[in-house]
C-alpha cells in the first residue's frame, strides 16, 4: 500500500498519454495533443509506475521489520541499498553511469522481493541479538539509534556485495538478469495461462465458502507474478505498443474476474424477483456496498459461507466471467489490460475503462455481470422460495391466538 497513491496517479497519467483514436475520437482530439501529453506526463509515469520494484523493496522491509519490532525506516533503507547494489550499471558518454529504469520495474520485482526479505531478516536477527554499537546515555536517542543500526545494517550490505561480485563471473553479469531469466520468466509464463488463473479463482472462491479469506490467501501467492505481468503491459502501453504482451495480469484479475457480481444480483432481486421479505431486505442491504465491490454484506448476509445451495454459483460464476473475458480479449474484441492500478472499489464500467483504456472494457464488464447474474438467479430463487415458506409458517404467537 505504500506505493498506492503514486501508482494510482501514475496509472491515470498513462491513460491520458494514450487518448483513444477509434470510434471517431481522432477527429475530436486536435493533432499533436497525444504527443504533447506524452512529453508532458511521461516523467510522471516513469517516476511512479516504472519504479514499482523500489516501492516493493522498501514496503516489504518496512513491514517485516515492524513485525520483529525493529527500526522500520533503517530496515527499509538498508534493503533499498542492498537491492540497488545488485542492479546492473550502464555507462553513457553524456549521462555517465546510470541504472536502466526497466530494472526498477517488472524485471526487478522478484529480486526486490527476495532482497527485501533476506536483508531485513539479517538486519532484525543481528539487532535482536544486541550486536550493536552502544552509545553513552548522554547521547540523544535519535543519534544513538542511528549508531545502533550500523552493524545490523552493514551485515546485509556486505552479504549482497559478495553476491553482486560473484555474479560478475557468470554469463548473466548480475543477479537481476539471472533471477529474471531462471525464475521470473518461467513463473510469469505459467501464471499468464488461463488454466492457472482458473485454478487460482476457484481456490479463492472455495476458501471463501469455507469462511477463509481466500483473496488474501491466494493473492499472497500470485500477486508477485501478476504484478510483474501488469508492469510489462504498462511499459509496452507507455511506449505506444499496439499489442501488449499479456492478457492476464493484476488489472485483469481485479477488473474482469467477478467484479459486479453482487451488484447484478442485488438489482435483480431487490427490485424485481425477490418474493420473501428477507431476500428483499438482504439484497437492498447488499446494493449500495456492491456499487463499490464490497462483497461482505452478500457473503455473510445470505450467507454464502458453508451454504450448500450457493456453492455452485459462488464458484462457477467467476470462472465463467474469467473465461469469457479471456477469450474476448484474446480474439481482439477488447484491448489487453494496460497494467494500470485500478482500485478494487472502483465502480463497474469505470474500472473496465481504466483497466483497458477503452470503452470496450466497460462493455465487457456489462456482459460479465449479465452472465454471472443469470447463473445466480436459479439458486437465489431456490433460497427465496425457502424463505417464503419460512415466513408463511405460523409463529407461536399465531398459534396461541
Amino acid at each position: 500500500m505504500v506505493a498506492f497513491p503514486a501508482t494510482m496517479f501514475g496509472s491515470i497519467m498513462v491513460i491520458l498519454q494514450n487518448l483513444p483514436t477509434t470510434f471517431g475520437f481522432d477527429k475530436v482530439i486536435p493533432k499533436g495533443v497525444n504527443t504533447f501529453l506524452t512529453d508532458f506526463l511521461g516523467p510522471v509515469s516513469n517516476a511512479t509506475m516504472s519504479i514499482t520494484a523500489l516501492f516493493i523493496v522498501f514496503g516489504i522491509a518496512y513491514q517485516l521489520a515492524g513485525h520483529y519490532h525493529q527500526q522500520k525506516i533503517f530496515a527499509g533503507a538498508i534493503a533499498l541499498s542492498s537491492f540497488i547494489m545488485l542492479l546492473p550499471i550502464g555507462n553513457d558518454s553524456k549521462l555517465g553511469a546510470f541504472i536502466p529504469i526497466s530494472k526498477l520495474g517488472a524485471q526487478g520485482m522478484f529480486v526486490g522481493i527476495i532482497v527485501a526479505i533476506i536483508s531485513t531478516e539479517i538486519y532484525c536477527k543481528i539487532s535482536a541479538a544486541n550486536i550493536t554499537i552502544k552509545m553513552p546515555s548522554s547521547v540523544p536517542p535519535m543519534i544513538a539509534e542511528s549508531f545502533i543500526a550500523i552493524i545490523p545494517g552493514a551485515a546485509p550490505l556486505l552479504f549482497f556485495n559478495i553476491i553482486r561480485y560473484a555474479f560478475t563471473f557468470t554469463k548473466w553479469g548480475n543477479a537481476v538478469d539471472f533471477v529474471y531469466e531462471i525464475l521470473q520468466q518461467p513463473l510469469m509464463g505459467l501464471g499468464s495461462t488461463l488454466p492457472a488463473v482458473l485454478i487460482a479463482v476457484a481456490a479463492t472462491q472455495i476458501f471463501w465458502w469455507f469462511g477463509i479469506h481466500g483473496t488474501l490467501l491466494v493473492n499472497s501467492i500470485i500477486d508477485p507474478i501478476m504484478g510483474a505481468l501488469a508492469i510489462q503491459n504498462y511499459e509496452a502501453y507507455k511506449a505506444g505498443a499496439t499489442h501488449l504482451p499479456h492478457i492476464i495480469n493484476t488489472t485483469f484479475m481485479g477488473v474482469f474476474v467477478n467484479q459486479g457480481m453482487q451488484l447484478g444480483c442485488a438489482i435483480v432481486f431487490a427490485f424485481f424477483l425477490a418474493k420473501s421479505v428477507r431476500m428483499k431486505k438482504t439484497m437492498k442491504m447488499v446494493f449500495a456496498p456492491a456499487i463499490f465491490n464490497v462483497s461482505e454484506p452478500m457473503t455473510y448476509g445470505l450467507p454464502i459461507v458453508l451454504n450448500p445451495i450457493l456453492f455452485v454459483p459462488w464458484v462457477l460464476a467467476p470462472l465463467v466471467s474469467t473465461t469469457i473475458s479471456y477469450f474476448a480479449i484474446a480474439i481482439g474484441l477488447v484491448p489487453r489490460p494496460i497494467g494500470a492500478t485500478v482500485v478494487w472499489t472502483t465502480p463497474i464500467f469505470l474500472a473496465g475503462w481504466l483497466g483497458t483504456g477503452s470503452i470496450a472494457g466497460a462493455i465487457l464488464q456489462l456482459v460479465d455481470v449479465v452472465v454471472m447474474t443469470l447463473i445466480w438467479i436459479p439458486f437465489l430463487k431456490a433460497m427465496d422460495r425457502e424463505w417464503v415458506q419460512e415466513e408463511l409458517k405460523p409463529t407461536p404467537d399465531d398459534l396461541t391466538e
